[in-house]
């Protein structure tokens, strides 16, 4: 392995506990990746880190011979598994699909995907033209400013030299982001760094400042942006597009409509010529292919009325449809704001979790994830009330039993609605509750007792749940630092033995 590294330059190994530290390569290049898939393939580590490769740069991805690779008992599948699977229960869906897709790259997958290098023959990286008019949009405008890009065009390094630029003339600049971590290419661009703040610590203590850089904004909930535009009228919102966060689509689509409802004159930016690679980078393509980081929605059916077709789909055959497949991932991309390419594996390969769809000529329209969950023996439970055991992956049995002390929840079945999504050309038309029906009929004849859900309180939300017949049985008492909101869970019962347990709701 040392004999095919550079003699030179930066290499990253990411091995063992140093891949949970991947984080803190963010905003970093080097001319080498090592990445060891032996003690577990945590993908969006892996997303995340393949970024920091300079053009040139070769990229070594350790695995089991790759005929063996999706029978390999992952120790990352203890991350989703629910109890009491063990990582050799998992069928290796994700993995089998990842092999048809290296085997797909003609011999490539034997020796290293390097990428072309963009440095000029003087070794400087030029500022490219887009990239210049970006900074100078941020230094002049009054008015809020959106600014997208995909990883490597030189986003965040615009919205520091834009930083120094307005520090400069006088301005006090603060700047946010979901993690300090992903703003340190900010900071290195910033010959004066701005202060930063997390979010929540943002909006609870407003601190003054005559414009506000909001980096990575897909992934923060667009309620706590919307938060800070009445706050701050002068922000740039700064998101990557297709980046291992895989939220940014969803943000283009919810809160450019939010902000056009709200803001005349605001201005839009996109960077489209990468920085630290050269246009078409086998590497980037086959990354965003293989983690779907690049998904969209199809185009809405035209024709009315709606006839939808509802369906539950086989994980096995959707992990061979790749066109399903991305339809399918890019709308939960789009109506979630923190989904990431794990959530892809977990899709495809936690057991005890099911697909349903309405769809209509082709195009999916809405989809469900759900997960079964409880079903514990009266010991068990027991020491869940008492807060001595909580088994991992049942998350609303566990909250009824122990949050909520409501004895017994966790003896009977429940199925969890994981995600819920509309297609965004067809919301608004009832196909959430559409769905919603058949997903209660699902849950009714494979024998669940009842259904729940949790997720960060809003009234619209609140309405749609209540409306389906749910009862609220827990709310958080913290707001929720990624989306602003106290949690809730909310269950509706299926069989008698629920009707009974809930009754007090």
């Amino acid at each position: 392995m040392q004999c095919l590294l550079p003699a030179e330059g930066e290499v990253f190994w990411l091995t063992g506990n140093a891949i949970k530290k991947a984080h803190t390569l963010l905003g970093q290049e080097c001319d080498a990746l090592v990445f060891d898939a032996h003690s577990g393939f945590d993908v969006n580590a892996f997303a995340a880190v393949s970024g920091t490769l300079r053009g040139g740069g070769t990229l070594f991805l350790l695995i089991p011979p790759l005929d063996a690779w999706a029978a390999f008992p992952d120790p990352d599948y203890r991350r989703f598994i629910p109890y009491p699977y063990q990582p050799e229960d998992v069928q290796g869906r994700f993995l089998q699909r990842l092999v048809r897709l290296l085997d797909g790259k003609e011999g490539e997958c034997h020796s290293p995907l390097q990428r072309p290098s963009l440095v000029g023959a003087n070794g400087v990286r030029p500022l490219q033209c887009k990239q210049s008019i970006a900074i100078q949009t941020i230094v002049h405008s009054i008015s809020p400013v959106v600014l997208t890009a995909d990883r490597g065009r030189g986003k965040s390094a615009a919205l520091g030299m834009a930083a120094s630029q307005l520090m400069a003339a006088g301005k006090k600049v603060l700047l946010t982001s979901p993690s300090r971590a992903t703003v340190a290419t900010v900071f290195k661009h910033a010959e004066n760094p701005p202060p930063f703040f997390a979010p929540d610590d943002l909006l609870q203590t407003l601190p003054q400042g005559d414009v506000l850089l909001v980096d990575e904004a897909a992934a923060i909930p667009v309620p706590l942006l919307l938060k800070m535009l009445e706050h701050y009228p002068c922000c740039v919102f700064s998101t990557t597009l297709h980046g291992y966060e895989g939220s940014g689509r969803g943000f283009a689509l919810r809160f450019q409509k939010e902000l056009e409802a709200r803001v005349a004159g605001w201005q839009a930016v996109r960077l489209h010529t990468p920085i630290r690679w050269a246009e078409n980078d086998p590497l980037e393509c086959f990354i965003n292919r293989a983690l779907l980081l690049d998904a969209d929605v199809e185009a809405g059916v035209c024709n009315t009325p709606l006839h939808p077709f509802y369906r539950q789909l086989n994980r096995d055959e959707l992990a061979h449809n790749e066109p399903l497949l991305r339809q399918l991932f890019g709308l939960l991309i789009t109506a979630h704001y923190q989904t990431r390419p794990s959530d892809l594996r977990q899709m495809l390969d936690a057991p005890d979790i099911s697909i349903h769809i309405l769809e209509q000529q082709g195009v999916i329209l809405a989809v469900a994830l759900l997960s079964r969950e409880g079903g514990f023996d009266a010991e068990l439970t027991a020491a869940i009330h008492a807060g001595t055991r909580r088994p991992h992956g049942h998350p609303i049995p566990q909250t009824l039993t122990f949050h909520a002390k409501i004895p017994g929840a966790a003896t009977l079945i429940c199925e969890r609605v994981m995600r819920i999504a509309v297609h965004p050309d067809w919301q608004n038309h009832g196909l959430g509750a559409h769905l919603l029906e058949h997903l209660l009929g699902f849950a009714t004849h494979s024998g669940a007792d009842y259904m729940g859900v949790s997720y960060a309180m809003t009234p619209p939300l609140l309405r749609f749940w209540e409306r389906a017949g749910f009862v609220l049985a827990r709310v958080g008492f913290r707001k929720d630092t990624a989306s602003g909101s106290r949690s809730v869970v909310q269950v509706k019962a299926l069989s008698a033995a629920a009707a009974l347990l809930f009754k007090g709701l």
